[in-house]
């Protein structure tokens, strides 16, 4: 959901439906969302590339930030953090290729390599708290205001606090790292077949941002070599390239663009409904009203046009997903779960949608609904066992189904993701005394008390 695009709380996760939107202590803001279309399809234009630099694309995670300026950076190992304003304002799916490509040759050149034993063991949450306290990124392709920044685009924050002097430091080392990120992704898009315009295109729009936001950047962020050495880089390999001309496929075109319009919708809905006309009756175009309908109050008229999109395409779960998120958002949970139970049928590999049909079934609780509830969070554990949602979800339910040692488990599961040390020590060793021994559940409990005492006390 756009509550899928699902923001998370940095310290705790709120849901939103497609969005759930998250906020740190002391007025830094970083704002997650998860979404299973927005993510899905930047993996399918990520996977190729990620191949061409020899990483395993199971390993690497894709995680959506809430911000309307222009910025993408590697945290915590292999987790890319891309901004919403910059997908936003990518033309094209070769240009947010370029951008993906760079950051991969962060991960596989290994330049967070001075942190990376430590941070590899924290949870994205406490990654997120790292950052925020001023903990390590690289690459980042930050144009007018840095991450965390209002920017001057959709969804900003209401200001850029000052980075922390830790932040400050780690990011004077970035500069060679950059260049050698840039050469990185000449080289997988040559392995892959894919042109470097897209790439020369994005940095032209990038030098425009700067010469903007000239007065009032902070030097110390600018984490990218001069936007001129950049674009100079990319049109020399464009010059030598097979593939220069290269079109995007229509495939990879209309991903593109329902993304881009799925994030018009949730983020900006007022600028979707003036960028994507009645007239337009292009599918993207329907799309972005439909959302923006819905997050603008008018219920039936979102309907209906999601509905017009569903008789049309009837087994796109996605438009089911986000019928049902409209019908769940506004207190219709039992009607949404149809639309939910499709979404999942269709797409079974996607396990956020599992996560969202289980919370609206636990919301309409019977014993059927329960157990239903929990078959799904407990496939999803398989793929999302890091989602605190997932986690809250499952002790709702085992709480519900009066198990306490399986509660007790799942809430020392949302503790150790906050990084909150006595709590998870409690409601495992709580969960070990309950369950059966030698059970998995049990065992589990054995393996989180044994992690909590392994790591190191603040």
């Amino acid at each position: 959901m756009f509550k899928r695009i699902t923001t998370l709380l940095c310290l705790a996760l709120f849901a939103l439906a497609p969005f759930r939107a998250a906020t740190a202590q002391q007025g830094q803001r970083l704002n997650l969302i998860r979404d299973a279309e927005i993510e899905s399809t930047i993996r399918t234009f990520t996977i190729p590339i990620w191949k061409a630099a020899g990483l395993d694309p199971n390993g690497v995670e894709i995680m959506l930030v809430q911000d309307g300026s222009l910025n993408a950076f590697v945290a915590g190992g292999q987790r890319i953090f891309i901004n919403t304003g910059l997908i936003m304002r990518t033309e094209r799916p070769n240009q947010l290729v370029g951008v993906m490509a760079h950051e991969s040759g962060h991960i596989a050149g290994g330049h967070l390599a001075r942190m990376q034993e430590e941070l590899r063991s924290l949870s994205t949450m406490q990654i997120l708290e790292t950052i925020l306290a001023g903990g390590a990124m690289a690459g980042g392709v930050a144009g007018g205001a840095g991450a965390g920044g209002s920017g001057g685009g959709h969804g900003g924050g209401t200001g850029r606090p000052m980075a922390p002097g830790s932040l400050m430091s780690f990011l004077k080392y970035t500069q060679t790292q950059e260049s050698a990120a840039d050469q990185a992704a000449i080289t997988y898009l040559q392995r892959t077949g894919q042109s470097p315009k897209g790439t020369v295109e994005f940095l032209r729009y990038l030098q425009r941002e700067e010469k903007l936001a000239i007065n009032r950047r902070d030097p110390y962020l600018t984490t990218h070599p001069l936007t001129p050495e950049r674009i100079s880089a990319f049109e020399q390999a464009a010059a030598n390239s097979p593939y220069a001309n290269t079109p995007d496929t229509p495939q990879f075109l209309m991903l593109h663009q329902r993304m881009v319009a799925k994030l018009y919708g949730f983020v900006a809905p007022d600028a979707a409904l003036q960028r994507y006309a009645e007239a337009d009756r292009s599918l993207p175009a329907r799309y972005a009203r439909a959302i923006a309908l819905y997050r603008k109050g008018a219920l039936g008229s979102a309907l209906l046009t999601i509905d017009g999109l569903l008789k049309e395409y009837p087994n796109d779960p996605y438009f089911h997903e986000v019928r049902a998120q409209m019908l769940y958002e506004n207190g219709r949970a039992a009607e949404s779960i149809p639309s939910y139970r499709r979404a999942v049928q269709l797409a079974p590999s996607a396990a956020i949608l599992k996560i969202d049909l289980a919370r609206a079934l636990l919301d309409v609780s019977n014993p059927d609904n329960i157990r239903e509830a929990m078959r799904n969070l407990d496939l999803a554990s398989q793929q999302e066992s890091g989602n605190f949602e997932l986690w809250r979800l499952m002790a709702s339910g085992y709480s519900q189904l009066n198990d306490q040692g399986m509660t007790s488990l799942a809430r020392a599961e949302m503790a150790a993701l906050r990084g909150q040390r006595a709590e998870a020590q409690a409601h495992a060793e709580a969960a070990a005394r309950q369950l059966t021994a030698g059970t998995p559940a049990w065992q589990r409990a054995q393996d989180l008390k044994a992690y909590i005492n392994s790591r190191p006390r603040k």
